[in-house]
């Protein structure tokens, strides 16, 4: 039988949830060797574009020469600064080990990667997306628009954290790409987006629910969901451009 190389660019520290998508979808692909930040295998199949349903790595090639770029997504037309990686996205619902009836609310939405990521991929209930910013909104509304998903599956309105609108306990997950500023009044500012974010999440969040957070803010994260109401478990750090945010899982006790 003929086999075909290729290797997968991943992004850093990602790897385990990078092989668990490829492995369940290709099961019959052999590993040849992993890294940091790439992962190489064999396949019987010929064609590189059979792997465009791959959504955790950032990019495959083969030997030819072709690469392709699987963080691209067809349906964001619109962007905002520090905005996630889709493929970190996608890794974000796979922590969150996602259910169909869930419902998810992601209060930093920004362009809405990671609600619409778990609507599209992942086929969940519903998604609410909030965010302080009227761009972020904007941009939210015009990547909903491009994915042609059914309007009752999500809605999007502006939304200031410290003193939220939303109130109804009915949210099985939260996920988020937090503001993480590295300056000293972006940490002041940070403390009590924080703090307002834990009581939303004591308000809205069902008994099983589950918090999946990106933040750059380690310490502060953990002050704030304090370990005799929460559970906190860092699950993974990555590189984001020289800065090394962690993956933070989060459960009430």
């Amino acid at each position: 039988m003929t086999t075909y190389s290729y290797t997968l660019k991943i992004l850093e520290g990602t790897s385990e949830y990078v092989l668990k998508e490829l492995l369940e979808k290709y099961p019959t692909i052999e590993i040849v060797k992993e890294n940091k930040d790439e992962i190489l295998f064999n396949s019987d199949i010929e064609d590189i574009n059979s792997f465009r349903n791959l959504y955790s790595p950032t990019h495959i090639s083969n030997l030819k020469g072709n690469t392709l770029n699987l963080s691209k997504r067809e349906w964001r037309v619109e962007f905002v600064s520090a905005g996630i990686n889709p493929s970190l996205a996608y890794i974000l619902c796979m922590i969150a080990n996602l259910d169909k009836d869930n419902i998810l609310l992601d209060p930093f939405c920004g362009s809405s990667v990671i609600p619409i990521t778990a609507i599209k991929y992942f086929d969940i209930k519903r998604v609410i997306c909030t965010d302080i910013s009227g761009n972020a909104i904007d941009a939210s509304k015009k990547n909903f628009k491009a994915t042609n998903i059914d309007e009752s599956k999500y809605k999007i309105f502006r939304n200031d954290i410290l003193n939220s609108k939303i109130s109804k306990r009915n949210v099985d997950r939260i996920l988020s790409n937090l503001p993480f500023g590295i300056r000293v009044g972006d940490h002041e500012s940070n403390r009590e987006i924080y703090k307002s974010l834990e009581q939303l999440a004591k308000k809205v969040l069902r008994k099983k629910g589950l918090i999946v957070l990106l933040t750059q803010e380690k310490v502060l994260l953990r002050e704030v969901f304090s370990k005799d109401i929460w559970s906190v478990k860092s699950i993974l750090q990555v590189n984001e451009g020289g800065l090394f945010p962690e993956v933070f899982l989060i459960k009430k006790m």
